[in-house]
């Protein structure tokens, strides 16, 4: 007889708050203990990356970065099981890492803690033939420096993708101005997700600690609001990691671009009935009103048009960016960040500050805005039509469509 297939185990611990160090420490240790503890993962003499998200400067509390807690839990966790040395570290799509670690607190918890900053500013080049897209990968060179890779993301909303989690903090490994490029290379999120989940094969990540204690609803990653669910989301297959953190906010796992460019390609495991959540129960800590990004279905995959249509309704579909000049502090972070050359966006113009015929949508600005000045205006069509709408069954529809359509003309 057969025995059943074993499930991938994620732990879904509750954890109440930020404030008892001693009671985050516990969490977590609760939550490695299904994958044999730290130890099982980092072993003496291992030097140890933390790869926290660092998005922009921002208070603990506006939960915009990894919280400080947390990271000094799995510092001194990765330092009781042997670890030579700890770093943290990543490249903040505003500012400096340090200036970032500063305003986020989590400075003080590496010096505290003896862990180093580690500012991602050099990359080196990194091959994998498995890779669907960036088989040749520049990538931060710490990674040739280190034995263990930890991330530490947060989880939150994202107005391009509708979720940052587990396997989207890697995309900070990308160093620099180098994000914003390959944003203009791959301006389909479908193909922008499959160079992420290359970027994930790549740095070979041995454990995710994602926190969703405080999560961010709303117009994320920056320009959101937090919004406690009281959890911590552990594993070491960081595609079941975000399945489970798509469960907690009621995003249907199988609408996140990340998760589907992961099923495409093979990596980790997708499909909820192939994961055991050990812990607590799921339905205790899901949110049932959490505020999801509406996005419009994915027209540059589904419809049966020539790519010159698909581009003009991408464009006409997506929400447009537009200044709020009486919130804007002209600080041309959005300029510098726009990955169009000339940049599609600058605060001094007169009238409409974005240039929305370059504009690619990919939100860089709101991203980058550190005043929320950025708002997300539906388009035309949007407007008329309410594509958003839609959801995954007129997805689904509109994809079974598509491919009747083809079949339909192959028979001719």
């Amino acid at each position: 007889m057969l025995e059943p297939p074993c499930k991938t185990k994620v732990s879904l611990i509750a954890l109440d708050g930020y404030d008892d160090d001693a009671r985050v420490a516990q969490a977590l240790s609760d939550a490695l203990e299904p994958f044999g503890g730290m130890d099982a993962i980092v072993h003496p003499g291992d030097r140890v990356l933390l790869k926290a998200n660092l998005l922009a400067p921002a208070r603990p509390e506006e939960a915009v970065t990894s919280h400080p807690s947390i990271v000094r839990a799995v510092i001194r966790a990765v330092k009781t099981a042997g670890a030579s040395r700890v770093l943290v570290g990543d490249s903040p799509g505003v500012g400096t890492t340090r200036e970032t670690m500063r305003a986020s607190g989590i400075l003080q918890v590496v010096e505290e803690e003896g862990a180093e900053l580690a500012s991602f500013d050099h990359v080196a080049v990194f091959e994998n033939l498995e890779n669907t897209l960036g088989k040749r990968l520049e990538l931060t060179d710490h990674l040739l420096q280190t034995d263990v890779l930890i991330t530490l993301p947060k989880l939150k909303t994202h107005v391009q993708m509708g979720y940052t989690g587990a396997l989207k903090n890697q995309y900070g490994l990308v160093v620099g101005t180098r994000k914003a490029q390959y944003h203009f290379r791959f301006q389909d999120r479908d193909r922008l997700a499959d160079l992420m989940i290359d970027i994930n094969r790549t740095a070979k990540v041995k454990l995710a600690v994602l926190d969703a204690v405080v999560a961010m609803e709303g117009p994320g990653p920056h320009g959101g609001h937090p919004r406690k669910i009281g959890a911590l989301v552990v594993g070491t297959d960081l595609s079941a990691v975000d399945v489970v953190g798509c469960q907690l906010i009621g995003l249907e796992p199988q609408n996140y671009p990340l998760l589907q460019a992961a099923a495409r390609s093979g990596y980790g495991t997708t499909t909820p009935a192939d994961i055991e959540v050990t812990g607590e129960a799921l339905e205790r800590l899901q949110v049932p009103d959490f505020e999801l990004v509406k996005t419009p279905a994915n027209i540059m995959r589904i419809l049966p048009l020539p790519g010159w249509m698909l581009r003009w309704l991408r464009r006409h579909i997506a929400d447009r960016p537009c200044i709020d000049k009486s919130k804007c502090i002209k600080c041309m972070k959005c300029h510098h960040g726009c990955p169009v050359k000339p940049s599609a966006i600058d605060p001094r113009r007169d009238g409409d500050c974005v240039n929305q015929s370059t504009c690619i949508r990919c939100y860089c600005c709101h991203e980058f805005c550190p005043v929320n000045a950025i708002e997300l205006r539906r388009s035309w069509v949007e407007r008329i039509f309410h594509l958003k709408a839609i959801g995954a069954a007129g997805s689904w529809l509109v994809g079974k469509c598509a491919g009747l359509y083809q079949r339909l003309r192959r028979s001719r």
